[in-house]
């Protein structure tokens, strides 16, 4: 009989980790960070390099220092962007 399984480590439901830093970023082969407005409803996102930032700063404490500068709104939402060194592909307009 298999016994249950050993979850201490993951994430709850409905949470996300907050423990990456930019050093384990970087570890990664990552070297760029996504930025999304906190306003879900706002959609406004940019990328940023993320060297400017020190190894032991976690991606989760520089969140609450972002202005959208589309809605105003304070806060963002900051991953990492695993495809910072790939090239911009053209996309289909909105007319």
């Amino acid at each position: 009989m298999v016994g249950p399984v050993h979850q201490e480590n993951r994430t709850p439901p409905g949470h996300r980790p907050v423990e990456i830093t930019f050093a384990d970023m970087r570890e990664m082969g990552v070297r760029g960070v996504l930025v999304y407005c906190a306003d879900h409803r706002c959609g406004h996102w940019t990328t940023l390099s993320a060297d400017r930032w020190p190894d032991e700063v976690r991606l989760s404490d520089i969140e609450p220092r972002f202005t959208c500068s589309a809605c105003g709104r304070s806060g963002a939402d900051v991953r990492p962007d695993f495809n910072w060194n790939k090239p911009v592909s053209s996309a289909m307009g909105y007319r």
